[in-house]
């Protein structure tokens, strides 16, 4: 499952985030070993507001694990800021389930919800074999 920590502060490093999900995943008895295998830092910036900001997006596995992770980390405080972490979709069109029932025009969206125009200005991706690896090239 992937996570996605929404609006971190722009001084995070690859090592805060590691730390805020890693109690999370905590064995328990009973329960398969989760482990974090994939990490990305984005940055995106709206070229009307000039204005910049920054999210995570954490791979782990079991899915099982992901969403305990979600349910201890949302709305926690993660570098003196309280932020949303929720489960990260893929935005397709093939995946929108209007399409289905898209006979009548009522149904349609007056607008998009996304915001346009965004873009990536910094994607600081590493993909590691197992957290534990990663945390000690990169801390």
């Amino acid at each position: 499952m992937i996570i996605f920590l929404r609006d971190i502060p722009e001084n995070t490093r690859h090592s805060d985030i590691i730390a805020f999900v890693e109690p999370a995943l905590k064995k328990r008895w009973f329960q398969k070993k989760a482990e974090i295998v994939g990490l990305k830092v984005r940055q995106l910036k709206d070229p009307c507001a000039e204005d910049s900001e920054f999210h995570g997006v954490v791979a782990i596995e079991p899915d099982k694990a992901g969403s305990k992770a979600i349910q201890m980390l949302n709305r926690k405080k993660f570098l003196d800021k309280y932020i949303a972490v929720h489960e990260y979709h893929h935005r397709d069109w093939h995946n929108d389930p209007r399409l289905e029932r898209i006979s009548s025009a009522r149904e349609r969206r007056k607008a998009d919800r996304r915001r346009k125009g965004l873009e990536e200005v910094m994607d600081i991706t590493k993909q590691f074999s197992s957290h534990k690896t990663f945390s000690r090239q990169h801390l």
